[in-house]
């Protein structure tokens, strides 16, 4: 890991911010950067800083019984675990950089002191934590009933957004997709083949292009 320090990208959230808020929290932040596998939270640690993904993609985890679960995923512009963040005990998952990765990490005593003092901000970080539980219990219940289609087109449509594009070399192979997801590489290859022949997608090697994405959102909504 290397830490280096650079002009923060634009968060939805900066702009409940003062500029002196703003770059007070930024001079108390670093940046670090992750190579793909490395774990950026470990299951089990302690809560004690507040993590935003600038660039890269991480998956969230969840094990037991010596059984991995990937029950979410984050991108460019999200916090990494935020709900947790304030919880000041440990962490009950862990996240991974599935992609090169560029994350920012915040002083969380700063930040909740921000909160404190800033009203429009405090509102719009409670309405995002509130939204993430909401999407969190949903996985939550239908995480079980999730099938191959289901997990993969969620995973792709997660892909165009951290790529910004629908025609995308593919960072990993077969087998890693499937690893990540929790399906045997041959089922990983034939669902990719099934959205192939129904023209959801264009795939050759590890040049993949989404054709149809409001496809792919239903089955990942319907999966």
């Amino acid at each position: 890991m290397l830490f280096i320090m650079q002009p923060v990208s634009i968060y939805p959230w900066t702009t409940h911010l003062t500029p002196e808020e703003l770059n007070e929290l930024l001079d108390s932040s670093v940046l670090v950067n992750y190579d793909k596998n490395d774990v950026i939270i470990k299951q089990g640690s302690l809560a004690s800083q507040i993590l935003a993904l600038e660039q890269g993609m991480v998956k969230l985890n969840f094990r037991e019984s010596q059984k991995d679960t990937t029950f979410g995923f984050s991108t460019q512009g999200d916090f990494i675990g935020l709900m947790c963040s304030f919880v000041k005990k440990k962490l009950e998952f862990s996240a991974i950089a599935i992609t090169p990765c560029q994350v920012r990490v915040f002083n969380r005593d700063l930040f909740e002191d921000l909160i404190g003092r800033n009203g429009a901000f405090a509102i719009y970080m409670v309405t995002m934590m509130s939204e993430l539980i909401n999407v969190a219990v949903h996985k939550l219940i239908t995480l079980s009933h999730r099938n191959a289609g289901g997990a993969l087109a969620t995973f792709l449509l997660n892909l165009v957004k951290v790529f910004g594009s629908e025609q995308m070399v593919l960072p990993f192979t077969r087998e890693e997709i499937a690893n990540t997801l929790g399906y045997s590489r041959e089922s990983i290859i034939n669902t990719l083949q099934e959205f192939q022949r129904d023209g959801f997608i264009s795939i050759s090697g590890k040049n993949l292009e989404v054709l149809n994405r409001s496809a792919l959102g239903s089955i990942a909504e319907k999966g």
